[in-house]
């Protein structure tokens, strides 16, 4: 094994510990729909929608670097930054309207 092969399949285990963590916290967030009930509802659903959005990124990036596809990775953070802000705030907004 040649360095650089080790260091793409660290990156590829990170992305994969990202995509689990971001679908632990869609569980999460889906669980906290179901005990709140409507109307505050849509809100964790939404954030849990695109955690899993970053599971599904985290996922098909580490497949594509398991694969030697390391290409730019540029959409993949850029999209994975995104999400998490997204989700941040609605998290933020969720614990406002819960008071």
């Amino acid at each position: 094994m040649t360095a650089p092969t080790l260091a793409m399949e660290r990156t590829a285990l990170a992305w994969r510990r990202t995509s689990l963590g971001a679908a632990g916290c869609a569980l999460l967030f889906v669980h906290e729909a179901t005990v709140d009930g409507w109307p505050a509802w849509p809100v964790p659903l939404a954030a849990a929608t695109v955690a899993l959005l970053v599971a599904g990124v985290g996922w098909s990036r580490g497949r594509a670097l398991d694969r030697g596809h390391s290409g730019t990775a540029h959409r993949f953070i850029a999209t994975t930054t995104l999400a998490v802000a997204t989700v941040a705030l609605i998290a933020a907004v969720t614990v406002v309207l819960n008071g």
